[in-house]
């Protein structure tokens, strides 16, 4: 029994030890840090708000959890079950500065905060510019997500209001 639980022990001692490094990229053309592999679950107590990461319209692959910490907002799309994360594509500012086309949908494309991400992303935190005590800000949480047991790729939002247009982008107000 003591050899199981020594076992067990340097096992455990190994799996920590062993965990991935940090890696952070930094923008040239924009004010926000990338963290990949970050911890975004370590202090639940930072959270102002917290949506369903909604695949394909219909299916849960996670969450978006937005957090405060000493002047910075983290937004990470953390997926759940057999969902990893592929790409993302972030707007967080005023209604007013949204990206969409002339038929009201989002261009992703002209989003300030995006990203890819190797196989095995389950979490993909990414530090912005902090929202002031008593502001309130949209954000549109886009990202391609991929099923590891059937291979399917889906869009995903972070779940909200309809963000317009012929598209089921939404967007959800987030207020410190």
């Amino acid at each position: 029994m003591k050899t199981k639980f020594t076992l067990f022990a340097l096992l455990i001692a190994l799996c920590i030890g062993c965990s991935p490094e940090q890696e952070t990229l930094e923008a040239t053309d924009a004010n926000f840090i990338i963290e990949i592999g970050g911890d975004t679950t370590s202090d639940p107590n930072s959270t102002i708000y917290q949506t369903d990461l909604m695949a394909g319209q219909h299916t849960l692959a996670g969450i978006v959890n937005i957090s405060e910490d000493n002047g910075s907002t983290t937004v990470s799309y953390i997926t759940e079950g057999d969902w990893e994360i592929e790409e993302i594509h972030l707007f967080v500012g005023p209604l007013e500065d949204l990206p969409t086309n002339g038929g009201g949908n989002p261009k992703i494309g002209r989003f300030p905060y995006k990203a890819t991400y190797p196989a095995g992303t389950t979490d993909a935190p990414i530090t912005v510019p902090g929202i002031a005590p008593g502001d309130c800000v949209y954000v549109a949480a886009h990202a391609v997500v991929v099923n590891t047991v059937t291979g399917d790729e889906e869009t995903a939002w972070g779940a909200g209001e309809s963000i317009g247009g012929n598209s089921w982008a939404m967007m959800f107000e987030v207020c410190n």
